[in-house]
C-alpha cells in the first residue's frame, strides 16, 4: 500500500506540472514589433503530454522497484516532520530546475529533429555548391547541434541514476546564480531583450554569398565544437547542478569550452549588424558579461566540491589557455 501511495503522489505531481504548463505556457512566449507578446506555434504541448504519460510510467516503475526510500518518500517525511534535511532541499531545488527546463528543452529537441528531416527530404535543387552550403548544410549543422545539445540536457533533466553516473551532488542555492541563468532563457530573456536587445543571430549575412560561405564554414566548426563539449559532459551536463567533474577532451585545457564556443558564435554573427548599428556594442557586451557571470557563479558553486578544486589547480584557464 505504501508503494501505491507514493506512486499516486509521484504521478499526481507529474500531471499537476503538465496542467501548469498547459495553463501557463511560459516556454512559448515570444515578442515582435508587430504582434507584441505572443505564444509561438509548434508541437510543444503535444510533446509535453506524451512525455508526461511516459514519465509517469517510468516513475511508477522506479518507485515500485526501489529498495530504499524514494525522493517522494523522503520529501513527505520532511513535510510530516516539518523539517527538511540538506539533501531534501537539494532535491527540492533540483525539482525546480527540472520544472523550468524540461518544457523549454524537450519539445525543442523534437522540433529540431523534425526540422532537420524536413530539410534533408526537401526536393529543392541549388545550382552551385556555395548556395547549397549556405542554405542547406549550414542550416543542417544548426539543427543537428541544437538537437544533440538539447537532447543531452533533456535526458539528464528527466533521468538521474547511479547507473549512468548522473546523480546530483548539489544545486546552486544563491539568488544571483539563478538570476544570471534565468535571464538567458524564455520567458525572462523575452522580457529583458525588450530593453537590452540581443543583436546577433545565426543566419547573419556577410557582404556576399562567397564571404558568407567562408564565415559559415568557420561557424560550423565552432558549433560542432560546442556540441562536442556538451557530449563530453554526457550525463553530467546540467544547469545549476553539480553532477561531478569531467576532465577529458577540451576540459583538459579550459573549464568552460561550451561557453567559449557560444561567445565566439555570437560575436562573429554580430559583426554585420555592428557595421550599421554601433550602439549595439553595449547590449552585446552586456550579454557577454552575463555569460561570464554565469561561468563565475558556476565556479563558485562547483568550488564547494573538493574534486573541482583539484580540477581548477590542474586546469587554470576558464576560456582561453594562458589568457583567461
Amino acid at each position: 500500500m505504501k508503494k501505491l501511495y507514493f506512486n499516486t503522489i509521484a504521478v499526481s505531481i507529474i500531471f499537476i506540472s503538465l496542467l501548469i504548463y498547459l495553463v501557463f505556457p511560459f516556454y512559448l512566449l515570444q515578442h515582435d514589433t508587430v504582434r507584441g507578446y505572443y505564444l509561438a506555434e509548434g508541437n510543444h504541448v503535444l510533446v509535453l503530454k506524451i512525455a508526461a504519460i511516459l514519465y509517469a510510467i517510468y516513475q511508477v516503475v522506479l518507485i515500485s522497484l526501489a529498495k530504499g526510500k524514494s525522493k517522494i518518500e523522503l520529501f513527505l517525511e520532511g513535510v510530516k516532520n516539518k523539517s527538511f534535511t540538506i539533501n531534501d532541499w537539494k532535491n527540492i531545488r533540483y525539482a525546480a530546475v527540472k520544472f523550468f527546463f524540461i518544457p523549454l528543452m524537450l519539445p525543442s529537441t523534437i522540433i529540431y529533429f523534425n526540422l532537420f528531416l524536413d530539410l534533408v527530404l526537401s526536393e529543392v535543387v541549388y545550382n552551385d555548391f556555395i548556395t547549397f552550403f549556405n542554405k542547406v548544410i549550414f542550416t543542417s549543422v544548426i539543427y543537428i547541434v541544437s538537437f544533440v545539445t538539447l537532447g543531452f540536457y533533456s535526458f539528464v533533466y528527466l533521468f538521474e541514476s547511479k547507473k549512468i553516473n548522473s546523480e546530483v551532488k548539489s544545486v546552486d542555492h544563491t539568488f544571483f546564480g539563478w538570476a544570471v541563468l534565468l535571464i538567458c532563457y524564455i520567458p525572462f530573456f523575452v522580457f529583458v531583450t525588450q530593453y537590452i536587445p540581443f543583436p546577433t543571430q545565426d543566419y547573419a549575412f556577410f557582404i556576399n554569398e562567397e564571404v558568407t560561405f567562408i564565415v559559415r564554414i568557420f561557424l560550423c566548426l565552432v558549433m560542432l565544437f560546442k556540441m562536442y563539449s556538451v557530449v563530453l559532459l554526457g550525463a553530467k551536463c546540467s544547469n545549476l547542478a553539480n553532477r561531478g567533474i569531467v576532465t577529458s577532451g577540451a576540459y583538459k585545457y579550459i573549464r568552460h569550452p561550451h561557453y567559449l564556443a557560444k561567445l565566439i558564435i555570437w560575436w562573429v554573427t554580430f559583426l554585420p549588424f555592428l557595421i550599421h548599428n554601433y550602439w549595439a556594442i553595449g547590449p552585446m557586451v552586456f550579454w557577454t558579461v552575463v555569460y561570464f557571470l554565469r561561468a563565475l557563479t558556476e565556479e563558485r558553486h562547483l568550488s564547494k566540491d573538493l574534486d573541482y578544486l583539484d580540477y581548477k589547480k590542474q586546469v587554470k584557464w576558464m576560456f582561453i589557455p594562458r589568457v583567461l
